[in-house]
């Protein structure tokens, strides 16, 4: 869904909304946000009060990282619709990994230091779910397994793979991998 992204680099999402509500794959695309003028005020949405309502159809979403945001975008006009706030650092999504469990995007972040997978649902434009795996950051990739009932998610700092039921919310296994996985 997402070509990588570095700390404080946007990453790029196209998603159509009503094939995500039927459970499949968002739609992917490859185009690099620097294409697109957040900063522009004749094309950013005034959505402070949450009052801007974003409509269904195919819809773009650029991760912001440094302002821990999302920029919601019309990928036909490139036209900003609105910009609203995440709370959580997305640095990379793959359209190489599964991250689309037919209802989040599921990633990773590790504010504090401390790595956990969070759920993003993609029509609140929000957290839904955060999922602590009590280990160390930084962490690199989130993976489901092919059922989208489990993740894996890498814990650089703490030397290890967590295993996390998705459902339950909990940890299933840490898998020691070695220095700095």
């Amino acid at each position: 869904m997402v070509k990588g992204a570095a700390a404080g680099t946007a990453s790029l999402a196209l998603s159509a909304l009503s094939e995500a509500l039927s459970g499949s794959q968002p739609v992917q695309a490859h185009r690099h946000p620097s294409s697109i003028d957040a900063q522009d005020p004749a094309i950013v949405a005034d959505d402070a009060a949450g009052a801007t309502p974003v409509p269904s159809g195919l819809m773009g979403y650029v991760f912001n990282a440094n302002s821990q945001d999302v920029t919601i975008f019309d990928p036909t006009t490139r036209q900003v619709l609105a910009t609203k706030p995440l709370g959580a650092v997305v640095r990379w999504l793959s359209n190489e990994q599964r991250f689309w469990d037919g209802q989040h995007i599921w990633t990773y972040d590790f504010p504090d230091n401390t790595v956990r997978a969070i759920a993003i649902d993609p029509q609140a434009i929000g957290v839904a779910r955060a999922l602590s795996t009590g280990g160390t950051g930084p962490a690199h990739s989130l993976m489901l397994t092919p059922d989208r009932k489990t993740a894996w998610l890498n814990v650089a700092g703490s030397d290890y793979l967590a295993v996390l039921d998705l459902e339950s919310g909990e940890v299933e296994a840490e898998i020691a991998t070695g220095k700095f996985p």
